[in-house]
C-alpha cells in the first residue's frame, strides 16, 4: 500500500506537471498570436513604401540608366514584397530578380497615388520574424527566458510539494503509529493532536479511546479484585466450615448447613448477574414489548421487597401516579389506571437492582419510597432512599459497567446491578438519571419513552 506521503507527493507533483503543461501551451500560443500581429503589421507598412517605390519609378524614364528608387531600401527584408508595373511585370523585389516564381500565383493588390492614378501592383509574402537579426536575439532571449522560468517555478513547486507532503503525512503517521500501539497494546500513550483538522480529529477520537480503554481497564481490575474478595468470603466460609464437619469438629446442625447455603446463594447471585448482564449485551436479545398495568408490576415488588424491608426495620412506601386523560362521556372522572408499554419481566428486574441497592445501603430506621407514574410521552420508575448521600466524583461513574464506588467497597454485591438496570433502559430507548444530596437523599430515575 503506497503511503501517504508518496500519494501527497505524486498528486502534487502531477498538479504542478499539469499546470506546467498549462502555462506552456498559453506562452506558445500566445507566442504565435505575437507573431501573427506582428506579420500583419508589418505588412500593412509596406504599401506607403511600395507607392514611393513605384511613383519614383514612373520617373525613371529621365533618370540615369541603373537607377534604383531610393524608398527600395526601406523595403523590410523579413517580409517577400514583390512590386510590379501598370503591365504586371515584376519591377522590382526584396528578395531580387531569381526570386520570381514565389510570386506566381498571388494575389496582386493595385496601388493608386494620391490623385487616384494607378501606379501598378504589389504583392508581400508570409512576414518571417526570424529573418531579422534582433528578432532572432529576441526570440532566444525570450525562450531562454521561458524555459529557466518554467523549470525555476517546476523545481520550487516540487520542493514545496515535498515539504507540504511531509507536513502532512508526518502527523498522519505518528497517528497511525499511535493507533497500532494501541491496538497491539503496547503503548497506551497519547497522540500528539497535530496536523490538520482531520487528522488532529482522528488522533483526538483515538485519545478519547485511549482514556476509556484505561478506565476499562482500571474498572475491570478493580472489579475482579472486587469479585475475588466476593468469592473468596463464602468459599472460605463454606469450604471451613465443611472441613470442619469431616473432622467431626462441628455437627451437621441444620442451622449450620443453612448458612453454607447462604454463602453458596451468594455466588451462585454473582454468577447469574454476570450471565444476565452478558445476555443484555448481547445484540440479538429481542425484548417482549406488550402494554402492563403498573399496579400489576408494583404487586410483584412489594411481594418480594416487603419483607426484605421488614427484616432491616426499613420503612417502605408504594405510590402509583395517577395517570391523567381526556375525559370521554363513558368515564365519570379524568383519573384511569395507568399502565405503560414494555418488557414487564426486564422492567421489574431493572426496578429489583435499585430496590436492592437502595435496602443495601439505607441504613435501619430509613426509608424507601418507590414511585411509578406514567406521564405525557414517558413512563418513570422512581426509587428514592434516605441513606448515605453518593459522593459528587462517583455519581457519574454510578452505572459504569463493572464500577463500584468507595461508598460500596465494603458491602456485598457485584457491582453489576446498576448496569444491568442501565442496559435494560437502554434496550427500552430510555434512560436513568440519578441525584443524591443529604437532605433529599439518592433518588434513581428509570425513564422509557411511551
Amino acid at each position: 500500500m503506497t503511503s501517504l506521503f508518496r500519494r501527497t507527493l505524486g498528486a502534487f507533483s502531477l498538479m504542478v506537471l499539469l499546470l506546467t503543461t498549462i502555462l506552456a501551451a498559453g506562452l506558445f500560443s500566445g507566442y504565435n498570436r505575437s507573431i501573427t500581429a506582428w506579420g500583419r503589421e508589418r505588412e500593412s507598412s509596406v504599401e506607403p513604401i511600395v507607392r514611393d517605390i513605384l511613383t519614383e519609378h514612373r520617373k525613371k524614364a529621365s533618370t540615369p540608366e541603373g537607377f534604383l528608387p531610393e524608398a527600395l531600401s526601406r523595403l523590410p527584408l523579413d517580409v517577400p514584397v514583390f512590386i510590379f508595373d501598370t503591365d504586371r511585370e515584376m519591377i522590382y523585389s526584396n528578395r531580387g530578380a531569381g526570386r520570381r516564381r514565389e510570386a506566381e500565383g498571388m494575389t496582386l493588390a493595385a496601388v493608386r497615388d494620391d490623385q487616384k492614378r494607378h501606379l501598378g501592383y504589389y504583392t508581400v509574402g508570409a512576414a518571417q520574424f526570424h529573418r531579422d537579426a534582433a528578432n532572432l536575439a529576441l526570440q532566444e532571449a525570450l525562450f531562454r527566458a521561458a524555459l529557466g522560468a518554467i523549470l525555476a517555478a517546476g523545481a520550487l513547486a516540487m520542493i514545496a510539494a515535498g515539504l507540504l507532503a511531509r507536513y502532512l503525512a508526518h502527523p498522519a503517521a505518528e497517528v497511525a503509529s499511535g493507533i497500532d500501539r494501541i491496538a497491539t497494546g503496547e503503548n497506551l500513550s497519547p497522540i500528539p493532536e497535530v496536523g490538520a483538522q482531520e487528522i488532529s480529529t482522528i488522533a483526538r477520537s483515538a485519545n478519547i479511546l485511549v482514556r476509556r480503554l484505561q478506565e476499562e481497564q482500571h474498572l475491570r481490575a478493580q472489579w475482579v479484585r472486587d469479585v475475588v474478595h466476593d468469592l473468596r468470603s463464602p468459599v472460605a466460609m463454606v469450604t471451613a466450615q465443611l472441613e470442619a464437619i469431616a473432622d467431626g469438629i462441628y455437627a451437621p446442625e441444620e442451622q449450620r448447613i443453612h448458612r453454607i447455603l447462604t454463602e453458596l446463594g451468594r455466588v451462585e447471585g454473582l454468577i447469574q448477574n454476570l450471565d444476565e448482564l452478558m445476555r443484555l449485551e448481547a445484540s440479538e436479545i429481542i425484548p417482549d414489548i406488550k402494554t402492563f398495568s403498573l399496579e400489576a408490576l408494583q404487586e410483584s415488588l412489594r411481594n418480594r421487597f416487603d419483607d426484605a424491608g421488614r427484616e432491616k426495620n426499613i420503612s417502605l412506601f408504594w405510590e402509583i401516579a395517577p395517570s391523567p386523560e381526556e375525559p370521554s362521556p363513558e368515564t365519570s372522572t379524568s383519573l384511569t389506571a395507568p399502565s405503560i408499554t414494555g418488557d414487564q419481566n426486564l422492567l421489574y428486574r431493572a426496578t429489583a437492582n435499585l430496590l436492592d441497592n437502595a435496602i443495601r445501603y439505607t441504613p435501619p430506621e430509613g426509608t424507601i419510597r418507590c414511585i411509578l407514574e406514567r406521564m405525557p410521552g414517558e413512563a418513570r420508575i422512581t426509587v428514592t432512599n434516605s441513606g448515605a448521600p453518593i459522593p459528587p466524583d462517583e455519581l457519574p461513574h454510578l452505572f459504569d459497567r463493572l464500577y463500584r464506588g468507595e461508598y460500596a467497597r465494603n458491602t456485598p454485591g457485584s457491582g453489576l446491578g446498576l448496569t444491568i438496570a442501565l442496559r435494560i433502559a437502554r434496550i427500552h430507548q430510555g434512560s436513568i438519571t440519578a441525584t443524591s444530596s443529604s437532605d433529599q437523599g439518592t433518588s434513581l430515575v428509570i425513564i422509557i419513552p411511551q
